[in-house]
């Protein structure tokens, strides 16, 4: 019977790729150019249990305390109002995470990669729409499709971010437990 610490553990390289993808937060980028999104995605697939929510939302409220002043500077908040809102998107990132199966995992994790950068755009906009009280958007339809709107560039380099960093460390992962397979087993021929 596995312990509890082994059943969270089930794929060795995943909690530190996942922190690593976290911590690639603090390197200078574009706009939502992260691998945040990655990171959950992929921490649900690959971390069991509680862990699997609490590593990334660890790591994303650490590095938000990291860049507090950083972005304080540039007069930007790394906390707000709308700080719950995000990371309850990338908890949906973890749950969706959980539901990709094997077989055809690059056509899965590409499709719900898209799928979690759609599901980010349309929740955090719409939360900006709301939040604004009618100041940035009005609160009508129209004010609802011209938030959308100027969103747009951010979803085009989002989407690409997180496709690129999904696959990217869904894929390392994969050569790391293939490269520690093999170690292994050469080590007991």
């Amino acid at each position: 019977m596995e312990s509890g610490i082994n059943k969270e553990i089930k794929h060795p390289f995943a909690i530190v790729l996942a922190i690593t993808a976290g911590l690639l937060r603090l390197v200078p980028h574009p706009p939502n150019c992260t691998p945040i999104g990655a990171m959950t995605l992929f921490s649900g697939n690959k971390i069991q249990g509680l862990a699997s929510y609490m590593i990334p939302i660890g790591v994303l409220f650490i590095t938000d305390l990291l860049l507090y002043f950083p972005l304080e500077q540039i007069s930007l908040k790394a906390f707000s109002w709308m700080t719950p809102v995000i990371y309850g998107c990338f908890l949906i990132n973890v749950a969706i995470g959980k539901i990709i199966t094997p077989g055809k995992v690059i056509l899965k994790v590409s499709l719900y990669s898209v799928l979690c950068s759609t599901i980010f755009f349309i929740i955090t906009n719409f939360a900006v729409w709301l939040g604004g009280e009618g100041i940035a958007y009005p609160l009508s339809l129209q004010g609802l499709l011209l938030c959308y709107n100027m969103a747009l560039p951010f979803y085009h380099y989002s989407m690409l971010t997180d496709l690129f960093f999904t696959l990217s460390i869904f894929g390392l992962n994969t050569l790391l437990e293939q490269g520690f397979s093999t170690l292994k087993a050469e080590a007991k021929s």
